[in-house]
């Protein structure tokens, strides 16, 4: 199994469009400094000991949060970050919220886990099952903000399958009892942190064992279009002040309505993000999704 590492400079937008479409994920090499890693590793970890007070982690076990991006003001800022927010705007166009998001911490284990079960998956559950085409429509783009080193396997790397994007399915071993290798063409994602991922939600990917004296820390957030219903609690509520400080992109992409058809972005002078971008020039008519 090679790894695919995220490499030392950052490519410029039309190349990273390029791979995403072709990989289905483009590295995004030294997206936080390290003073925001420190930020976010810090509120990440009193996160964590918060669930563990509350019995809602176990101790030294792993935890996979779900939504709660509200919990301090440095999650916040990942939002629009401007290493990778470009990407996902650039393909998904301004009428967009994030609908999902998980912040999850991974303490090192001595042993491999034994009776697993198969962990590779696309993204967006019922989204596959009930979209009839080949491939499946993306719907939404994802990104993973590495905050520990990954840059070597057994560190609980995100494996990938690149250009698995492309399939609908993909093939499971034929004898499990036996043992559940990674499908042909897996690599470990190799990551310093500060590094970002972007990724389509239909590439197919999984998790592997932490067998490291490192603790993995990442956080993924979720973007997709306004008329998707979020998946998650953010754990910031529209009424409160704090929301209300948010600048109208980020009150955008938290789920704050802009208009009387916000959802479906017919009045779209009304959208902060296009209003952004249309301000700047930045939005390309030659792309539907930008008109």
């Amino acid at each position: 199994m090679t790894a695919t590492a995220v490499v030392s400079s950052r490519p410029p937008a039309a190349q990273m469009a390029s791979q995403l479409c072709s990989d289905g994920s483009v590295p995004v090499p030294g997206a936080l400094n390290p003073p925001a890693v420190a930020r976010l590793s810090a509120a990440l970890d009193r996160i964590y000991e918060e669930e563990v007070r509350s019995a809602r982690t176990c101790a030294g076990e792993p935890m996979h949060l779900l939504g709660e991006i509200g919990r301090d003001d440095a999650f916040i800022e990942l939002l629009d970050h401007p290493a990778v927010f470009p990407v996902i705007w650039g393909e998904l166009g301004w009428n967009i919220h994030l609908y999902h998001c998980h912040l999850d911490v991974t303490p090192p284990r001595a042993t491999p886990r034994t009776g697993r079960a198969w962990g590779w998956h696309q993204d967006g559950g019922r989204q596959n099952l009930e979209l009839e085409c080949d491939p499946r429509p993306r719907m939404s783009l994802k990104v993973a903000f590495w905050l520990s080193d990954v840059s070597e396997p057994g560190r609980g790397n995100m494996l990938i399958v690149p250009g698995s994007h492309a399939s609908n399915t993909l093939r499971r071993p034929e004898h499990p009892e036996l043992g559940l290798d990674p499908p042909a063409g897996a690599v470990p994602v190799l990551a310093s942190p500060g590094d970002a991922l972007v990724f389509d939600r239909r590439l197919w990917h999984s998790r592997s064992d932490n067998l490291s004296e490192h603790t993995r820390r990442v956080i993924f957030l979720a973007y997709t279009f306004r008329w998707i219903r979020p998946r998650d609690e953010l754990g910031i509520h529209p009424s409160s002040e704090r929301f209300r400080a948010l600048s109208p992109v980020r009150r955008q992409l938290l789920g704050a309505p802009a208009g009387r058809h916000h959802q479906w972005g017919l009045e779209r002078d009304t959208v902060p993000l296009h209003a952004e971008l249309h301000r700047r020039g930045l939005l390309d008519p030659a792309v539907p999704s930008q008109r």
